[in-house]
Parts: structure tokens; C-alpha cells; sequence
């Protein structure tokens, strides 16, 4: 049912798409690593594979439906109960431009209505670690559900205030009706909703600024999220010798009824000759809240780091490195009692815009598999999972390409 379901959902897309102005586009992921087991024999390690289709179609002169198609996941973040390979929607949501239908000059208003993981304004990645994510850590983001957004504008788009909420305050799986649980919580009964305010300096100014405050009330009892970005991306001219400088961080406040804890992320990258050097750090400072939610003396003020370098060969090929840390509790507790948690490198090819393939070598400590398995450890970009980790890595190969 649920595929039959799909099919005609795709060929009314198809359909609306010979009748009105539609755009396609999508990604597709594919990732390989070939390692060495235990007896150092070569072995096959593991692979993932993503494909997501994004349309965009104009409804009448004021709206526009979004939808993204993803080959492989489910509902409840991609925790459901469907067999691997089933389509599933990313979002699917009706875009109405308030502002434009009213013809208002001093205020814009947009709205959002459908199904969506309604989530904060999106940071630049800096050393691919996803230290730089507060949505990696804290995850100020409301579960995929039925709900709506509207954002307002103002000086030319320079701020941007928002409110999202979840029409269902019932997560449920494989359609019983039944409330999840996650992270051993009972998702029931606790409305969820995500309001901030954007503001870009860059669209006023010469400032090449962003920042964003906002608050979550996620879908756990008596939990509020209250957190902080700040990014700064500055290119030069062709004429400097530094093309490029950013600088990013963000702090999250989580608190229940009598617990609160802070935790953070700063990252900064420099690119220059050729080269670009990026690193990031996080970490927790008060820990009353993580101990409660994650176990005694789990966090710590410097949890993890990450460096990155980059040179660019010619236009089209480059050679990257990365490198994985933990400290303190953290690598105690949370990342198999190992500081170094991985080293990766290998060369980029980028044969044109939107394609891009990697070749590599990824080393790994084994030890770190447990932390892989509670979902605490982030150390290294290609490929998270069990396989990669229980063979101490291996050459990986990589296809990223966006069309």
C-alpha cells in the first residue's frame, strides 16, 4: 500500500509538472569503505547509498509546493518500522507569499503548511566533522511531522523572526497509534514548537554576518532549549592572497524542571595560497543536566576537536586530511577511552559543478565501535557506522553529486 501510495503520488508530481513552471533537482550519495578485518585478509566493510528528488512547482502566482523524495528512510527521523529502500518524504509543504499577495513594501510574510522537520536557519560546514551542527548535539529541530512556519521580514530581509509547531503531539510508529519513545522518553502529549529571529547584516550592510537566537519547546516533558548562532564568511577579492575567512559558533541552554546544562561549538577556517586549515571544538560547561540524561561525568567543557587541510592542486583536484579528537569525560565515557578518534586522508575531484568524488584512507580505532553503537561518538566524515569502525577503517571511495 505504502509503494502504490507513492507511485501516485510521483506521477501527480509528473503530472502537475507538464502544467505548470516545475523545477527538479536532488542529490545522490554513495559511499564505499573496503577494509581489513582482524586477520588482515582484505575485506568488503561497508557502504551507504542515498538518493533524494526535490520539486518545486508554482501554484498560482503567490505559492509554491516544495516536496523531497528520499530513496531510503522513514517517519520519526528515519527510526520507523519500514523496510529499507521505501521512499519516504523529507518535507512536503505549501510555500504562500503573504507579502507579495498583499503587495506589502515594509513587512514580509511567509508561510509554511505540511509535513516537515521544522528546524532552525542552516550553518556552513567548516571541517565536516559536524562539530559545527548545533543539530548534531542538541538538535534544536521538532520531529518530521504535520505542522506549519510563518516568518516575517523586515529591512529588506535583514531580520527574520519565525514560529513553528507540530500540529501532532503524537509520534507514532508503523501506524499503531502507539507513542514513540526516544532516548527513553515517552513522546506523548507535549506540544512541540521552535521560535527565533535571523538576522543578516549582509543584506543592509557590508557585514557579512549571521546570527540567530531562538527557543524549542521540544516533545519531552517540562524540557526547554534555548540557543545562540553566530557565523562569519568573508571572501577577498582575486587580487588578496586570502580568499576566504569564517568563523562560526553556537550555544545551547537545555533545562528541565530543576537541571540545566550549556553546551557549545566554535570552528574557524582560513583559506589562503591554496590552502584551507579549518578547525572546531565543543564541549559542556554544567553538567547537572547531561549527567541526568546521559550518565555521571559524561560531558566536559573541551569534548571534542576537529582540524581539517585542504590544498588545491588545480582547479579540479585536491588533497584533504582530517582529523578527530576527544578529551576529557567525553573520551572517557562516551568515545571508547581513545583521543585520537580518526584520521582520514585522500584526494577530491570535482570534474564539474555539483559532482564530487573522494578517495582516501580511513584509520580508526576499533575501540570507539561501542560509542558508535549509543549514537555519542562523531569521528570521522565519510561513513559513522559499525563496520567501518569494527575494521579499523580503510580506503574508502565516496560520490557526492548534486544536480
Amino acid at each position: 500500500m505504502k509503494k502504490t501510495l507513492f507511485y501516485i503520488i510521483i506521477f501527480a508530481i509528473l503530472t502537475i509538472s507538464l502544467a505548470a513552471e516545475t523545477t527538479i533537482s536532488g542529490e545522490f550519495d554513495y559511499y564505499m569503505v573496503n577494509g581489513f578485518d582482524k586477520d588482515d585478509s582484505a575485506s568488503f566493510t561497508d557502504c551507504l547509498d542515498k538518493l533524494e528528488l526535490d520539486f518545486a512547482t508554482s501554484v498560482g502566482d503567490h505559492s509554491t509546493m516544495k516536496i523531497e523524495l528520499e530513496e531510503d528512510g522513514s517517519w520519526n527521523d528515519g527510526t520507523g518500522t519500514y523496510p529499507e529502500g521505501t521512499p519516504s518524504f523529507n518535507y512536503a509543504k505549501i510555500i504562500t507569499d503573504w507579502g507579495k499577495l498583499l503587495d506589502l513594501n515594509i513587512i514580509g510574510i511567509k508561510t509554511s503548511v505540511g509535513l516537515e522537520a521544522w528546524e532552525t536557519f542552516d550553518m556552513v560546514d567548516f571541517t565536516g566533522f559536524g562539530y559545527e551542527y548545533a543539530d548534531n548535539w542538541t538538535q534544536p529541530v521538532l520531529d518530521r511531522d504535520a505542522g506549519f512556519r510563518i516568518e516575517l521580514s523586515f529591512l529588506d530581509g535583514m531580520i527574520r523572526p519565525y514560529y513553528a509547531m507540530c500540529f501532532d503531539t503524537v509520534a507514532e510508529v508503523d501506524n499503531t497509534g502507539k507513542p514513540a519513545i526516544k532516548s527513553g522518553k515517552l513522546q506523548n502529549d507535549e506540544m512541540q514548537l521552535l521560535t527565533g529571529v535571523g538576522v543578516d547584516f549582509g543584506t543592509k550592510f557590508d557585514l557579512p554576518i549571521w546570527v540567530e537566537v531562538y527557543l524549542q519547546k521540544p516533545n519531552v516533558k517540562d524540557n526547554l532549549l534555548t540557543g545562540v548562532e553566530v557565523m562569519f564568511d568573508r571572501d577577498f577579492s582575486t587580487d588578496s592572497w586570502i580568499s576566504n575567512i569564517k568563523a562560526g559558533g553556537w550555544l545551547n541552554s537545555m533545562s528541565d524542571d530543576n537541571k540545566h546544562g550549556e553546551i557549545y561549538g566554535i570552528s574557524a577556517a582560513v583559506s589562503a595560497w591554496g590552502f584551507t586549515l579549518a578547525a572546531s571544538i565543543a564541549g559542556c560547561v554544567g553538567s547537572d543536566y547531561f549527567d541526568k540524561y546521559f550518565g555521571e561525568n559524561s560531558w566536559s567543557p573541551l569534548s571534542v576537536a576537529a582540524l581539517e587541510a585542504e590544498y588545491e592542486i588545480l582547479e579540479w583536484l585536491s588533497l584533504n586530511a582530517g582529523i578527530a579528537f576527544a578529551f576529557n569525560d567525553y573520551k572517557e565515557m562516551q568515545a571508547g577511552d581513545k583521543s585520537l578518534q580518526s584520521f582520514e586522508i585522500g584526494t577530491v575531484i570535482r570534474p564539474s559543478a555539483g559532482v564530487q568524488f573522494r578517495l582516501g584512507y580511513i584509520l580508526v580505532d576499533e575501540d570507539v565501535s561501542d560509542a558508535v553503537e549509543k549514537g555519542t561518538a562523531y569521528f570521522f566524515r565519510t561513513m559513522n557506522t559499525d563496520g567501518v569502525v569494527n575494521n579499523k577503517g580503510g580506503l574508502y571511495f565516496a560520490t557526492k553529486i548534486d544536480y
